[in-house]
């Protein structure tokens, strides 16, 4: 029998496991589902449920049980989980989050790390702790501890599979590059590498039975280290490595060559473009029999099905995937793969990395909230006729939202675009991510029977005419100009000769080869980039010590970047910093414009530049009282997102959610 999807959705066995299908989660949890609890919490455990709910074959989670992790200088990293596997009246909860997992057919692992005691590493290297720590000197760990070692690995394998657990997951990257061991566990050859772990994993199939999962995880080459350091290894290396682990290991997990392209984001990842593909099928080209795991922005269900029915890999690795579209596996199963919410590839799922410190999803207002709907929303309402004043991101999910509640709606967009600010995803091309989600939304529109009137701004006599019993106002935004002489006309509007950086997107060919832009926030470094690509020179003239300073470190345009260097190794930028035509002055402050020169004060000194052009950056200012029209028009009146204060994408679809939820 053949259905869409069959060969992802297909079963697969391990020793006498069946795994219900091939769509695995890998270890990514979100970091703000926990408090202080020592024990999974009860968002935790609803979000682990969910997983299994939704689809997700195997599910794996890291131990989290890190010493010295609430200690760590990385505010995100204090704020993680952290679970006491030393009380065993934590133990029960364990035992509670694989029954539940085991109810939806659903298995789980737990991601381990090769620890050793204190001041010890398995070749010397430096033994680093929680993320932010500094790496502490190391000594080479002793042969003759090994077997002892290995005991006491077992003694905590037996503590997860007492809880339940189906199977461990183990990072190896570190083993592949060559170490100053000179005796069988270490040297130049991989083979004496990884030959501890080979035995640790050989103990561990012997005491618990081929069936209990071995799965291993590991960058599928690393080419280039960092500056000045050691060369990493190569596709060839981790091929070696899969055959020699094949008889011990039975999944093995493949991620790309560094972390920016493991985390890909519009700037990393174009659609479609899974480079880690390769590494799975030169593995397989090997005659391995290791079960392959790709992993690294899979979403589309077509093109997973294709890989995988291909003979290309054996299963996929999915976070973001579940994590975006709560329904994900649902809708696979259904064969409504075209219905899937779209991953932005913003990161926020994986931290915020500036306060609060929150780990989110931007098209799923669901996340975090989960384990509490319930108790906030009524389950059942009464149909209104709704009116969604405007037609960017956050009105469009208003609607939907609204129509999936039951209610009858119309939404109104005083332009010919549905769209708003996000519009300028049409002509970035690292901007792909949002255009799909836009196109998507207007599709879900259809779907639900929004009536979508365009070239209109209702007034609010007529909405009270046409019988309207809600209104949610979702008017947006529009640009600032900052007060600087020689800005703004007249009329207190920005010159005519002058651009915001919203409005450079598809006009570059208006402007000269030499752009001067004044502000270096996150909407600025995006339009600089755009500008970039298509061949002009950008100077960014901020008052901050560094470009985009209130920026993200996660999310869209900073995240890293792997950047080649003459020498053959790399480091990691942020996404701007590829660009060599981007150029930033520093802390200064622009005191005067005059035609395309401008006039900034640094360090007490007053310079011009001049350029082809000037563009403005000055932040946004909220169209209140554009929202404000309708107030007491209806009696459920709301306004949502960037009209209802400073918003970004996320907090204004959760807004939007939250509104339509209450009417």
């Amino acid at each position: 029998m053949s259905y869409r999807y069959n060969a992802l959705l297909s079963p697969v066995t391990i020793g006498d496991t069946i795994i219900k299908n091939r769509m695995m989660y890998p270890n990514a949890s979100p970091h703000f589902l926990q408090g202080p609890e020592t024990f999974p919490a009860d968002s935790y455990m609803t979000f682990m449920r969910e997983l299994a709910r939704n689809g997700a074959g195997i599910i794996t989670l890291a131990e989290w049980s890190t010493p010295g992790r609430r200690q760590s200088p990385v505010e995100d990293t204090r704020r993680m989980q952290d679970f006491d596997y030393t009380d065993p009246s934590v133990y029960n909860y364990f035992t509670q989050m694989a029954d539940d997992i085991h109810f939806y057919g659903s298995k789980l692992l737990v991601c381990l790390e090769m620890e050793f005691p204190e001041g010890y590493s398995l070749d010397g290297r430096g033994a680093g702790g929680p993320p932010g720590m500094p790496v502490k000197p190391a000594k080479m760990f002793p042969k003759e501890q090994i077997p002892a070692y290995i005991a006491q690995f077992l003694t905590k394998v037996q503590m997860f599979h007492d809880f339940g657990y189906d199977g461990i997951a183990m990072r190896t990257e570190q083993l592949l590059t060559p170490n100053a061991r000179d005796d069988e566990y270490g040297g130049e050859k991989l083979e004496n590498r990884v030959r501890l772990l080979h035995e640790m994993l050989a103990a561990v199939k012997q005491r618990f039975g081929k069936g209990f999962i071995v799965e291993l995880c590991v960058a599928g080459e690393q080419p280039f280290g960092y500056a000045g350091g050691q060369k990493g290894y190569s596709l060839e290396d981790t091929v070696q490595f899969a055959l020699l682990m094949e008889d011990v290991a039975d999944i093995l997990q493949l991620r790309e060559r560094d972390v920016s392209k493991s985390h890909p984001t519009g700037y990393t990842f174009h659609k479609g473009q899974h480079e880690v593909i390769r590494y799975s099928e030169a593995i397989k080209a090997a005659g391995c029999k290791i079960l392959t795991e790709p992993v690294g922005g899979f979403q589309d269900p077509e093109e997973i099905n294709g890989y995988i029915a291909a003979g290309k890999c054996d299963m996929i690795g999915m976070a973001r995937a579940f994590m975006a579209d709560p329904e994900y596996g649902k809708k696979l199963y259904e064969g409504r793969g075209e219905d899937v919410v779209p991953c932005l590839w913003c990161n926020k799922c994986h931290g915020t990395k500036t306060a609060p410190f929150l780990s989110f999803c931007t098209v799923n207002p669901t996340l975090g909230l989960m384990h509490k709907l319930g108790k906030m929303v009524d389950a059942e309402t009464t149909p209104k006729k709704v009116a969604v004043i405007g037609g960017g991101p956050v009105g469009m999910e208003a609607a939907i939202f609204a129509a999936q509640r039951g209610h009858l709606v119309t939404l109104f967009e005083r332009t010919d675009r549905l769209g708003g600010q996000a519009l300028h995803s049409e002509h970035a091309s690292f901007k792909w991510p949002i255009r799909d989600f836009i196109r998507y939304l207007e599709r879900r529109l259809g779907q639900m029977n929004v009536e979508v009137r365009m070239n209109t701004e209702p007034k609010p006599e007529q909405l009270e005419r046409e019988g309207f019993e809600a209104i949610l106002a979702a008017t947006g935004a529009s640009p600032k100009v900052p007060d600087i002489p020689g800005l703004k006309d007249e009329n207190g509007n920005l010159n005519p000769e002058y651009l915001t950086t919203f409005d450079v997107f598809g006009r570059e060919q208006q402007l000269g080869r030499k752009v001067l832009c004044i502000g270096a926030g996150e909407t600025a470094i995006e339009a600089a980039m755009y500008l970039a690509q298509n061949g002009h020179d950008v100077e960014m003239l901020t008052r901050q010590d560094v470009l985009a300073k209130g920026a993200s470190q996660l999310n869209f345009v900073t995240m890293a970047a792997m950047k080649e260097l003459p020498d053959g190794t790399g480091r990691m930028v942020r996404a701007w910093e590829v660009y060599d035509n981007i150029q930033g002055i520093l802390n200064a402050t622009t005191v005067k414009v005059e035609g395309t020169t401008v006039t900034y004060i640094q360090d007490g000194t007053e310079n011009t530049i001049s350029g082809d052009n000037v563009i403005v950056s000055g932040g946004t200012s909220p169209n209140v009282d554009d929202a404000l029209r309708y107030a007491g028009v209806t009696a459920k009146f709301f306004v949502i997102g960037d009209a209802n204060g400073d918003q970004n994408m996320q907090r204004g679809i959760r807004d939007a959610f939250s509104k339509a939820m209450l009417l």
